[in-house]
């Protein structure tokens, strides 16, 4: 049905949300001398790293971008790739479908994920933050994604965690597969296809 897979990255086939939230509340200790609820720390999901730390109140973003980093480092030393995404993506691979990656992560925080660099070098196409004015839940990042990998809208899937993924998909005119191992929101997100784990997938295609 598919000839074309594209996949988010944190919460999808990275389990990062230790790591990130780690990162944020180190600073936002830093900043507020307190750690926010989890209401609070809402405002911040699913967009570039300078805007969730604007939305978290912080106007000095390239010295909090620093800090931030400096925590995330130590972060990612603790994720993992989550069970099955690395069996799926070697099926996808010797099947030859093409596969990409659509980001809210920036370009080094690609880079400065070890589980993730193991992955890279698989996918045609890789979209992240630098690479769009516009980003999720605009369709502009998942559209250069498909640009890169010439796939077709019709013919495309993307694979996400959260309700920005579904919006950027709904409106580039791609369905959308939700990644129930990794969303912690699925009743609030809307999804052509609700997977229990990655190997599901591959019935899809």
């Amino acid at each position: 049905m598919y000839k074309y897979v594209i996949f988010d990255v944190d919460g999808t086939m990275i389990d990062t949300e230790e790591a990130v939230m780690y990162a944020y509340q180190q600073v936002i200790f830093n900043k507020y001398g307190r750690y926010f609820t989890e209401e609070e720390l809402l405002k911040g999901y699913g967009v570039p790293t300078p805007q969730t730390l604007a939305n978290y109140g912080f106007t000095d973003i390239e010295a909090a971008m620093k800090d931030y980093y400096k925590y995330l480092i130590e972060g990612f030393k603790r994720c993992s790739v989550f069970d099955g995404i690395i069996e799926v993506i070697s099926h996808l691979k010797d099947k030859n479908i093409p596969i990409g990656i659509v980001t809210s992560r920036c370009k080094y925080e690609i880079d400065i994920d070890s589980s993730l660099q193991s992955l890279v070098d698989k996918f045609e196409s890789i979209v992240c933050s630098d690479d769009t004015i516009n980003h999720k839940p605009n369709p502009d990042p998942l559209i250069r994604a498909m640009e890169k990998m010439n796939a077709i809208a019709s013919e495309t899937i993307y694979i996400g965690d959260t309700i920005f993924d579904s919006m950027c998909a709904n409106s580039a005119g791609v369905k959308f597969a939700l990644a129930l191992w990794g969303t912690n929101n699925a009743n609030n997100i809307s999804a052509d296809y609700y997977l229990k784990k990655p190997a599901e997938l591959l019935e899809l295609l």
